[in-house]
């Protein structure tokens, strides 16, 4: 938790922190109590765009909360109350678990949606050099190079015969 607060203290992490509305404060500090926490300053920029990067469920406490949702989600009819009472829902929070790769903090149980990380590209942009634009005139001359460069085949006339 030291990194976290070394983080925390640079001006643009606390300005991307200090945007983010009450769920996704909550949402974040499961993040960094786990194992996919922000490690780099950009990431912390690019949170609020990433928020389906991950699920959070703040009701999920233990492997019984988990199993009981995992049955839930996996069972198309109802049970019947003398049924539900002999499940033991562990075993389907320990499947659920491993199966999304999944952690709980205090504050909840979160895991990876397997939405791809999106990218602040205005930031890429800063750190690149300037691209170069061709001029029109530049690129005719170029096409007119590539025309003179090419050889035309005459067409034959009629369908050519299968070689054997």
């Amino acid at each position: 938790m030291a990194g976290n607060k070394d983080l925390y203290s640079l001006p643009e992490v606390r300005a991307a922190v200090a945007a983010l509305s009450p769920e996704d404060k909550e949402l974040l500090d499961a993040v960094q109590a786990s194992p996919f926490r922000l490690t780099e300053p950009q990431q912390f920029s690019e949170f609020t765009a990433n928020i389906d990067y991950f699920v959070f469920e703040p009701n999920i406490h233990n492997l019984n909360d988990l199993g009981w949702r995992y049955l839930a989600q996996h069972l198309d009819t109802r049970l019947p109350p003398e049924l539900l009472d002999a499940i033991d829902p562990v075993p389907f929070g320990q499947h659920a678990m491993k199966e999304e790769q999944g952690h709980f903090t205090e504050h909840g149980y979160i895991s990876l949606s397997g939405d791809p990380w999106q990218h602040d590209r205005s930031l890429e942009k800063e750190h690149r050099e300037p691209e170069k634009k061709t001029s029109i005139r530049d690129r005719l001359e170029q096409g007119k190079k590539e025309c003179a460069g090419r050889q035309t085949i005459p067409q034959g006339k009629g369908k050519s015969e299968p070689e054997l």
